[in-house]
């Protein structure tokens, strides 16, 4: 086929030609569409603020899907706390002890941890504890911080390990490994855990809170690490479970917590398992002077657990 007849000139097929028009009527119809989708974007900007609003409706907007979970739940006020006590399996010895409160008016947990030896009143918890059990020691702190403490739960150290088993294991970032052996007689322990993200279980929660307590006298990395077995202890899916975990925990530790308390708990407790992850943690952190803690450490733990 001759392509120039003249040059200058094109020759052009007839086939071709007729692709051509076809594009040129395509590019129209694209240009016709083009201005219809942007005359139909300025008429929506004028009456809707956003998208989600046009597909949603006025009165939804994309916050309100996000918390639309949050809203159906039950409201809840209310400051709860409570008194652990870990001691070994004679329960004769304390190994630590932990303030608790849910607080329900800020959707918050807060845990202070404190040395079996701190001295109340020229007592020792310890001492305390082997006079009258979980129910005196729950008396004689609300007298001393002036705040009530509203439940106990006690637990010696293999019921402990089982019950928190039951509710599974979560991952805690500890900021360095650790490798001790310790503990006298029968009431031995052992730690093992490396530094940086770590799976622990009821033995790793217990045994490393321990450790922290009574051989490092620090006290604010065991509140650090029951802030985050709260937050994951206490989920959706351990709520389906509430009902047969507290048979198991009634029957498992000494307490002052009773089937009528569970019931009346429930909406509580629905709201903590179901927005586990936006309730808020505090640790206050006990210091002392010796074997007593100092003033202003008590002033701050006041101020935590005041209700």
């Amino acid at each position: 086929m001759k392509i120039f007849k003249n040059r200058g000139d094109i020759y052009i097929s007839k086939s071709k030609g007729i692709k051509s028009a076809e594009e040129r009527v395509l590019l129209i119809i694209l240009a016709i569409i083009v201005i219809l989708t942007i005359a139909f974007v300025v008429m929506l900007s004028q009456k809707y603020s956003s998208v989600a609003e046009f597909f949603v409706g006025e009165d939804i907007s994309v916050s309100d899907m996000a918390v639309d979970d949050m809203e159906s739940l039950p409201q809840i006020s209310g400051k709860s706390n409570y008194l652990l006590i870990e001691t070994d399996d004679e329960n004769t010895t304390v190994h630590y002890v932990m303030l608790i409160q849910a607080d329900g008016d800020n959707k918050a947990y807060k845990v202070c941890t404190l040395s079996p030896n701190t001295k109340i009143d020229d007592t020792t918890i310890e001492k305390i504890y082997e006079q009258g059990a979980g129910a005196s020691l729950q008396t004689r702190l609300t007298e001393f911080f002036g705040f009530e403490i509203d439940y106990y739960i006690q637990f010696n150290n293999n019921k402990f390990i089982d019950f928190t088993d039951k509710l599974g294991t979560f991952i805690y970032p500890s900021s360095q490994a650790v490798e001790y052996s310790g503990g006298k007689g029968d009431d031995t322990y052992t730690v093992r855990i490396k530094e940086g993200e770590q799976n622990l279980d009821g033995k790793d929660l217990t045994n490393i809170i321990r450790y922290y307590v009574n051989e490092k006298k620090n006290f604010q990395i065991p509140n650090e690490i029951m802030l985050y077995a709260l937050t994951n202890y206490v989920s959706e899916k351990n709520l389906e479970n509430s009902e047969e975990l507290f048979r198991i925990f009634i029957a498992d530790c000494s307490t002052n917590i009773t089937v009528k308390n569970f019931a009346d708990s429930t909406d509580a407790l629905t709201v903590f398992c179901k927005s586990s992850q936006g309730i808020t943690v505090y640790s206050a952190n006990a210091n002392y002077d010796a074997l007593e803690l100092t003033p202003q450490s008590v002033q701050e733990i006041k101020g935590y657990f005041n209700k």
